[in-house]
């Protein structure tokens, strides 16, 4: 069994329900897709009955005495500088990824992880934890969140800067998975067609790569015929303070997708807003 999944071993779902009723409600309203996801957010520190001594212990012991990054980095990646939703939304978009990670790839240990776009390491400071004896990497074109990440994030990953255009200093076929949570969702196409080759490029045959995108029932009204007819749209607005002025907002149809990327991975699935109950998730593989 490998490392990471051991530490799940001893979570029983049923049990867990069972003995939190408030959660087991919750759940059927889907506020949470499962009791893991209740307890790795809250339940391990709300001491709910249920929780294995292993995961409290582990989770307390490695997430919770992490520098948490200054409000303008976190309201550069989040949208506002609320510590307390910073910390709940990196846990819960990490327990998304482990979830899709743990039901595909061969090993959950011994990965060469890339979080391309990782910013002041909203992701990757807690699926760190999830995902135990794995290598990981941070690539941000936000060279202040890449400092402040070399300074406080050195013990869990290795941090770099990429330009607005590849490539990436990484050798062929370096990476088993890359994961990119709102990157995609803010490139222009043409730039995004640049940076899915380097991606490809980056990662080994065989290897998964996990993106994120907004779906074209997100888009707004009048623009949703656009979505619709050409499969993708790049808006321009204010942009984000601190980032480069093409960090726009984009959109993708399931169709665009599956026609477009496939030029350059196989298309393994897209998960409809498998990411925060509102992003989708498009989960791809390099083949030969």
């Amino acid at each position: 069994m490998t490392d990471s999944l051991f530490l799940f071993k001893d979570f029983d779902e049923s049990t867990y329900l069972k003995l939190n009723p408030d959660v087991s409600a919750a759940v059927e309203e889907q506020s949470f897709k499962s009791g893991l996801e209740h307890c790795l957010l809250h339940g391990i520190y709300e001491d709910r009955p249920g929780v294995p001594d292993a995961i409290k212990i582990h989770m307390r012991s490695h997430s919770d005495d992490l520098t948490p990054p200054p409000g303008n980095l976190r309201a550069r990646v989040h949208g506002d500088e609320r510590l307390e939703e910073f910390i709940r939304v990196g846990k819960l978009l990490s327990y998304n990824l482990f979830s899709s990670f743990v039901s595909l790839t061969e090993k959950t240990s011994g990965n060469q992880i890339l979080d391309f776009g990782c910013g002041c390491g909203r992701v990757i400071s807690y699926l760190s934890t999830l995902l135990m004896n794995n290598h990981f990497y941070g690539s941000d074109i936000d060279q202040e969140a890449i400092t402040w990440c070399k300074n406080n994030l050195s013990t869990i990953a290795e941090f770099t800067t990429n330009d607005t255009y590849p490539p990436l200093p990484f050798d062929d076929s370096f990476f088993d998975i890359v994961y990119s949570v709102s990157v995609f969702t803010h490139l222009p196409e043409k730039m995004q067609f640049l940076w899915l080759e380097e991606l490809k490029r980056v990662t080994r045959k065989g290897g998964y790569l996990f993106i994120t995108t907004h779906g074209e029932e997100l888009a707004p009204v009048q623009i949703r015929k656009q979505v619709n007819d050409y499969g993708f749209h790049y808006g321009v607005g204010k942009g984000t303070d601190g980032l480069p002025d093409f960090y726009q907002t984009t959109f993708h149809t399931e169709n665009y997708i599956r026609r477009r990327w496939s030029n350059y991975f196989e298309i393994v699935n897209i998960v409809k807003k498998g990411i925060l109950s509102h992003q989708d998730l498009v989960i791809c593989r390099r083949t030969a």
